[in-house]
């Protein structure tokens, strides 16, 4: 697969998963809308990060490679966070907590199909 088609791939299941559990959940279409825009920004610069590293780093140090996705996906936990918060979609507690529960929710499906 190529890299371009592996990041559109990952930001449509990562857009309809947390787009899907924000809209059930929130029931706003508006969070939803922005759920899809954070993503758009979040997504692709994370798995953008992974394939680089994984392209230039042997496989003998693949647990850096964990290390690496743990960083970069708690850094988008954050951003998301961020940009919740400031959207006006929650608080600074439920903007932290809807970032970590969506981003845990897309991570898992996401372990669980490769």
């Amino acid at each position: 697969m190529t890299p371009v088609f592996l990041i559109l791939r990952n930001l449509l299941l990562t857009v309809l998963i947390e787009g899907a559990l924000m809209l059930i959940f929130v029931r706003k279409k508006e969070s939803t809308y922005h759920s899809v825009l954070v993503n758009m920004l979040t997504n692709p610069l994370v798995n953008l990060c992974l394939m680089l590293w994984s392209a230039f780093v042997p496989l003998a140090v693949v647990p850096y490679y964990y290390i690496a996705t743990a960083f970069l996906e708690v850094s988008a936990v954050c951003a998301e966070w961020i940009l919740y918060y400031k959207m006006g979609d929650f608080g600074i507690k439920k903007a932290f907590f809807a970032s970590l529960a969506l981003n845990a929710a897309s991570f898992s499906f996401g372990f669980l199909i490769q």
